[in-house]
């Protein structure tokens, strides 16, 4: 079963560089370090035959596991590797038992038959060591931190290469962004360890070595599915000849992953995956993000990206059906689309046009002031929007149904939006009647005589000079009544 969540890109904003160089540390680890190692362990193994070092251990590592509780079984399986001729096999078995290799260190697995068995052991150890996945793969049954660290940077072939890599790249893009590159090293680094430990537990006595990314990796799945929790995402999953592309909370794919590595763990033990690690890494890695969102330390911006383009699609998509409805006069329909999205989105404008559209066509139209003064509040953010504003403006001036219900403030707000878009007569005229209705309105002057120095700059000087005239009879004792003379008196 493969499940993989795809549902970001990288961008040059947030790229995931210690993804990307985790990616190069482990291809450099491969493709250089580890590219002699089958010369490596092809020396060390024609040393073991030219000292004969087979004739005494082999039948010493028998004895050795036959006088075990744990050993019958593995006895036997060394016997056939042995007496098959499977030379390479059986060495490498012998050397992956850690603690066979300490108590013959010790001389507790039998005396050698001669003195110079301690030093043709101790060259091949060196020989053997001189392999970099031999030195740094994690050994079963026992604890040596150099190992586990380093065993998360090999790999046995180019296809568990590859396939390592891959998972990190998708998930790495995913969980790095949403802790940042220094907490997201943490966590590859810990949820790794943390997998490599429960590994060793659950194969405590047993021997053998392991090797790979992949608990780091299986960490980072678990911590995904904690981060994202019950947010939406897209994934892609096949099984077998079955596949699809959907989209389900990601909380959902913890058991998921969790319990296929655990039916794997329990009934395909001949597979030689580390599915021990993996189900730990899983479980390790979701640990870890929980105390992550109990601190709060998780980016909940680029979390909450998905669900934020979600409900932009969703309410772009609400008003294009309600503009169909509009240009059908399907008025109802259309309100009942536009009226929530116009509620959960209290600074979009669009909507609010629409809305008025909507009022403008209604028999009678007993809402069209209302819906005006909801189309007009809104800044605009752009002089396109500005320009709409206008239109509706003009459209319920023709209209006439009456005057406009908006504040002085609400007013003055509308009338500085005009002159940018070459509505700058208009908004003379706006700022004129209001001098003319309420003259006593807190910063109407100061308004007044900024509007008109942008008329002026913009070259609309009729405007800017009646508007300076309002002022100046409209405040003759103030001081921005001698500010206005003193700009018309400039333009003279």
């Amino acid at each position: 079963m493969l499940i993989v969540p795809l549902h970001r890109a990288p961008t040059r904003e947030r790229f995931a560089w210690v993804t990307l160089a985790l990616i190069l540390a482990n291809a450099f680890v491969f493709f250089v370090l580890q590219s002699g190692d089958a010369q490596r362990r092809g020396l060390a193994l024609a040393y073991y035959a030219a000292q004969d070092l087979a004739r005494w251990e082999f039948p010493a590592y028998r004895d050795w596991l036959a006088a075990r509780p744990d050993g019958a079984r593995r006895g036997e399986t060394f016997a056939e590797l042995a007496d098959a001729g499977r030379v390479e096999l059986a060495v490498q078995a012998l050397q992956s038992d850690a603690r066979f290799l300490a108590d013959l260190d010790a001389g507790r697995a039998g005396a050698p038959p001669d003195a110079g068995h301690r030093a043709h052991r101790a060259e091949f150890e060196r020989l053997w060591n001189a392999a970099v996945g031999e030195r740094w793969s994690l050994r079963f049954s026992e604890i040596d931190p150099r190992r586990m660290l380093g065993a998360m940077f090999l790999h046995g072939g180019i296809g568990h290469l590859i396939g390592n890599l891959l998972f990190l790249a998708f998930l790495g893009l995913l969980v790095e962004g949403a802790l940042g590159p220094a907490l997201f090293l943490a966590l590859y680094l810990l949820g790794g360890l943390g997998s490599t430990a429960l590994s060793l537990a659950w194969r405590w006595g047993e021997a053998g070595a392991a090797l790979g990314a992949s608990g780091a990796i299986a960490a980072l799945m678990g911590a995904y599915c904690v981060l994202w929790g019950t947010r939406k995402v897209r994934f892609f999953w096949w099984f077998f000849v079955v596949f699809d592309y959907v989209k389900a909370p990601a909380l959902v794919l913890l058991p998921f992953w969790l319990g296929w590595e655990i039916v794997n763990l329990l009934w395909n033990r001949g597979a030689h995956v580390g599915f021990d690690a993996h189900a730990g890494g899983i479980v390790v890695g979701a640990l870890l993000a929980l105390g992550v969102r109990a601190l709060h330390w998780e980016r909940r911006d680029y979390l909450d990206e998905d669900a934020a383009a979600d409900a932009e699609a969703e309410a772009r998509a609400a008003l294009e059906k309600a503009r169909e409805h509009i240009g059908r006069l399907e008025i109802g329909a259309a309100r009942a689309l536009l009226e929530p999205l116009a509620a959960r989105r209290p600074d979009d404008l669009e909507p609010r046009l629409a809305l008025y559209r909507c009022a403008r066509y209604e028999p009678r139209m007993p809402r069209l002031a209302e819906a005006a003064r909801a189309a007009l509040l809104p800044a605009p953010r752009d002089v396109a929007a500005a320009r709409e504003q206008k239109a509706v403006y003009d459209d319920y001036v023709k209209a006439g149904a009456g005057r406009l219900p908006l504040s002085a403030a609400q007013t003055i707000a509308l009338a500085r939006r005009w002159p940018p878009i070459g509505a700058g007569a208009a908004a003379a005229d706006l700022l004129t009647a209001l001098v003319q209705r309420l003259p006593a309105t807190a910063g109407l002057p100061a308004a007044c005589l900024a509007v008109a120095r942008d008329l002026r700059a913009r070259g609309e000087g009729d405007a800017a000079k009646r508007l300076l005239e309002r002022v100046a009879a409209a405040y003759p004792a103030g001081g921005d009544a001698d500010k206005a003379r003193l700009l018309l008196a400039d333009m003279a």
